[in-house]
């Protein structure tokens, strides 16, 4: 199984996003980390090659709202035809994840897809009428951008709920960010590596302080709940994780540091 971490580009935003830090500390625990004191988040994609399949988790934002949308430059620097993508898992469908699987008019990218992992929750949320016409003006391009996503690979569409998803691919169940939002772990053992989605929107920060949460948590409760669970058990594991708005694409690993958590990346990961 060999893994190729992408980058879609990335995403300016505020710090007012994020709730239960001041945008002082913020920079300040970025400056720390020797990372650039900004409101910037990467977009991360994943493609992985088994011997029987070629898999992509997530897509970047595709563009939409000015949003990254290199996937397919990264693509062609790494030599992956979108030809050979036919199987997709995705983590949640938020725009800078969804938006790089669809064109207008439900037109799939990636046309010689044949499955589509989405977890029933998710799948079900953004489908729902009724969630859909009491949402917010500013929320509701979200579900057309979704629904244009999903429409576009209609009976290609795999809704789960199980673990075991594909040969040495489990999910893990990450609800709170989004209703259905979904970890992908593969393989096993030592050599396993954790793709955790949007556990953490500003790494450094919500891996110091796992109670900062950030206004695009449907339940920001349960998403700093289901962060705090997380970050325990990648430490007590000692699991390779890997995240979509990581600093770069690269992987990592959490260590406990007093009552807190510190992120290392392994700085040595090939990119492109």
């Amino acid at each position: 199984m060999a893994v190729t971490m992408l980058s879609d580009g990335y995403l300016d935003v505020s710090f007012e996003l994020l709730d239960g830090i001041k945008a002082a500390k913020a920079e300040a625990l970025l400056e720390k980390r020797g990372v650039p004191p900004l409101p910037r988040m990467n977009i991360n994609a994943y493609v992985v090659e088994t011997a029987d399949r070629t898999i992509l988790i997530d897509s970047g934002a595709g563009g939409i709202n000015g949003w990254g949308g290199r996937l397919q430059v990264a693509l062609a620097a790494a030599g992956i035809d979108p030809l050979q993508i036919d199987t997709i898992l995705l983590t949640h469908a938020h725009p800078d994840h969804i938006g790089g699987l669809a064109g207008p008019l439900q037109t799939p990218v990636f046309r010689n897809v044949q499955q589509l992992f989405v977890h029933e929750r998710e799948l079900a949320f953004w489908r729902d009428e009724g969630i859909y016409s009491n949402a917010p003006d500013g929320f509701r391009p979200f579900f057309d951008v979704a629904r244009n996503a999903f429409n576009a690979y209609g009976e290609k569409l795999v809704p789960f709920h199980q673990e075991a998803i594909l040969p040495g691919i489990q999910t893990v169940n990450l609800f709170g960010h989004t209703p259905g939002h979904t970890g992908y772990l593969l393989g096993d053992g030592s050599d396993s590596l954790l793709i955790w989605g949007d556990i953490v929107h500003f790494p450094h920060i919500q891996v110091a302080q796992p109670e900062v949460t950030i206004a695009f948590d449907s339940d920001s409760a349960q998403a700093a709940h289901t962060r705090k669970q997380l970050l325990d058990r990648v430490a007590t594991d000692k699991l390779s994780i890997s995240g979509m708005h990581f600093n770069f694409p690269t992987a990592g690993s959490v260590q406990r540091e007093g009552n807190a958590y510190i992120l290392n990346y392994d700085l040595w990961s090939p990119v492109v």
